[in-house]
């Protein structure tokens, strides 16, 4: 557990890291992450469970937040967060629906939200459990398959059209969006446009772009400014025709 902290999108919101605290385990390893390499690249819950042992396990985390609701009452979100992949803890469900449970009970007004990466969707009981989540926020970086590999480094066996038609199933859902310059860019040329593409098709319930404010790994990894956001979401909103919020 971390916070409440004061989110800039979620308002007062109590983070819920489901990942081991030693290492980072996740099915990306992208460029830009502040987490630093990924430890464990993984795509499949079950090739971890010799691993299970690592994870916080389902027991731990109810009396965790349990105890958090009590003592902080003006808690605007629930939220699935962390250094690595929520959806790749092997109980990820079954904490989901406790979590729900115990909203419902302490603080009813709150949202359960999600960051993920969106590469478990392809899993329908992965989409099933999204439903009893009010705000999933499911990173896209790219909208082609190279600049997909180049930015997010996902693991074997993640396979980016499956992804994206996994995200067409996904009522509601949010879409975040880290832009990055230098040796890699997706804020610019084939792979801005083929990134607006797949959002016109996708149509999420919002978009949410940004870029890195932390240390990156690699120095030839550069910031986007903000006043270059701006202007990204400005051109993508006459685009696609919604409203894209800049962070």
């Amino acid at each position: 557990m971390y916070g409440p902290i004061v989110s800039r999108r979620l308002g007062r919101s109590l983070g819920v890291n489901l990942l081991p605290s030693r290492h980072k385990v996740c099915s990306f390893n992208c460029i830009y992450c502040h987490y630093g390499a990924t430890d464990v690249k993984e795509i499949e819950p079950e090739a971890l469970a010799t691993r299970e042992a690592d994870f916080p396990n389902l027991g731990e985390v109810v009396r965790a937040v349990e105890a958090s609701l009590r003592s902080h009452d003006a808690v605007h979100s629930i939220t699935f967060s962390g250094n690595g992949e929520p959806t790749l803890h092997p109980y990820f469900r079954d904490i989901v629906f406790e979590v729900c449970r115990l909203r419902d009970r302490f603080c009813r007004n709150a949202k359960v939200s999600l960051f993920s990466n969106a590469t478990t969707i392809t899993r329908p009981e992965i989409r099933a459990c999204l439903q009893t989540i009010d705000t999933p926020i499911l990173k896209l970086d790219a909208g082609d398959v190279v600049t997909f590999g180049r930015i997010n480094r996902p693991a074997q066996g993640v396979d980016f059209a499956q992804v994206i038609s996994a995200m067409r199933q996904v009522p509601n859902f949010v879409v975040q969006t880290a832009f990055v310059d230098g040796s890699v860019t997706n804020a610019a040329g084939d792979a801005l446009e083929a990134w607006l593409a797949v959002l016109a098709e996708l149509r999420p319930a919002q978009v949410q772009i940004y870029s890195t404010d932390y240390p990156v790994p690699s120095v030839a990894v550069q910031r986007v400014p903000t006043f270059r956001l701006r202007q990204l979401a400005e051109v993508a909103a006459r685009r696609i025709g919604f409203p894209v919020q800049a962070y």
